[in-house]
């Protein structure tokens, strides 16, 4: 990493890409991604486990320990947390309760007030509000899809009729995953408990996996997108498989023999195994790790109805037929979401402190390339970038909120990407097999 000198214009640095003031009149040093970072924050004078925010530190020692976003609260001991609690809209009242313990000087990036300014303003335009009769009309699509899946297999005795059961099925799995995706991120009532049930119903009973455990993973994803800590060996739970590597960061982390050769081929099996196990995957991993009873009982509703549909068609092998088109169609979905990372910047977790939050989402993410008229496909989350930098927007007004991102991301030279659905696809299989051709053997 070096340190260079750079040209300050109006109190911010515009040399390069425009995101590394520090206030000083010199650019932060740089990694090997071209990112720009600033020197850590002194903690030698913290007095206790504490998270700063806007300045101050907060000593959260018996907080973390029912800290609704889980143990994700321990990346930011000792760390500046200011732009993720206003990210995830916080009510700065709460810290009225929180014993402050210090001080601390914060440095800030050029685009982060820019991208502070955006949040103001698309608060003021309501953008963070739900829309109950949107949330209705989600949920009628939704339960039409089941509806009809059910009554293909019911009301008719025809093969075909059957499997095409299975693909509406399985696009009831994906709207109903919408719906969860808003409840658990607390956008639909905005209540904890309300939105938390409602993701249950649609999350667990209806698509079939953990919505709690999909939530603590997600609100890792989204605190720390990208992020790896070789030494602990913490990775973006979301972002991690055994089976394939998207960055050479995550190299440290994978050894024998099994995973060289399934990182060599990862380019050829990445589409196939989505598709072919992907729910498998999701479903299995969220019931490995699920604890909570009230998660099993929604569990074991959702194979209730599963299986009574199931037992509606005329033979195992139908059966079977059945439920691998679901899997398969449901596995297609997938690809919507992994794009969006998969060839994206990864990063360190001490770099990842070290750089503007706001930025890093951006060079994190991929937007899909799609008509309007699709969003109802993509979810909204086509514009992933959006969602990513303001995750409590509410999803219908990501696209609205697309180009007054995009316009920020030009001014500070940040790399705003979208991408058609194939272009995404043919790069992220392309830096597969770049990164799997760079890797080498490691013995276990």
């Amino acid at each position: 990493m070096v340190r260079q000198e750079c040209t300050v214009e109006n109190g911010h640095c515009v040399t390069g890409n425009g995101d590394c003031m520090t206030g000083n009149g010199k650019c932060a040093m740089i990694n090997s991604d071209g990112l720009a970072l600033v020197s850590p924050i002194d903690v030698s004078d913290m007095p206790s486990e504490a998270v700063g925010i806007d300045g101050v530190w907060y000593d959260v020692t018996q907080f973390k320990k029912i800290h609704p976003g889980g143990p994700i609260i321990d990346q930011y001991i000792g760390k500046d947390a200011s732009t993720v609690f206003r990210a995830f809209n916080h009510d700065p009242a709460f810290l009225k309760r929180v014993k402050q313990v210090g001080r601390y000087k914060m440095a800030q990036h050029a685009c982060d007030a820019d991208f502070e300014k955006l949040r103001q303003y698309f608060t003021e335009r309501g953008f963070f509000e739900t829309d109950y009769v949107w949330y209705v009309m989600k949920a009628f699509v939704a339960m039409s899809w089941f509806i009809a899946g059910v009554t293909a297999v019911l009301a008719f005795d025809n093969f075909y009729i059957h499997m095409l059961g299975a693909v509406l099925i399985a696009f009831f799995f994906q709207q109903s995953g919408f719906i969860m995706h808003d409840c658990m991120h607390k956008t639909m009532t905005r209540q904890r408990i309300k939105d938390q049930f409602i993701g249950t119903f649609f999350g667990t009973v209806g698509f079939g996996m953990s919505s709690h455990w999909w939530h603590d993973e997600h609100i890792i994803h989204h605190i720390v997108t990208n992020a790896i800590d070789v030494t602990t060996k913490f990775v973006d739970p979301q972002m991690w498989e055994l089976s394939w590597a998207q960055n050479e960061k995550l190299f440290p982390l994978f050894s024998g023999i099994f995973q060289y050769l399934c990182i060599k081929i990862q380019h050829i099996t990445f589409v196939p195994f989505v598709v072919a196990i992907g729910r498998y995957e999701i479903l299995t991993d969220s019931y490995r790790v699920e604890r909570r009873w009230y998660e099993w009982i929604a569990i074991v509703l959702h194979w209730t109805w599963m299986i009574a549909l199931l037992s509606q068609l005329p033979s195992w092998r139908e059966r079977a037929i059945f439920y691998v088109i679901l899997a398969c169609v449901e596995g297609l979905f997938h690809f919507q979401l992994i794009l969006s990372h998969y060839c994206k910047a990864f990063i360190t977790m001490d770099e990842f402190h070290q750089v503007s939050w706001n930025a890093f989402q951006v060079l994190s993410n991929m937007n899909l390339h799609t008509y309007k008229f699709m969003d109802w496909y993509y979810g909204g989350l086509n514009f992933h970038i959006e969602h990513h930098l303001y995750p409590k927007m509410a999803r219908k007004h990501l696209r609205t909120a697309g180009p007054y991102v995009k316009a920020v991301c030009e001014k500070h030279g940040i790399d705003y990407e979208m991408l058609s659905f194939v272009d995404a696809l043919k790069k992220t299989l392309s830096h597969m097999k770049r990164v799997g051709a760079a890797y080498k053997y490691q013995s276990g």
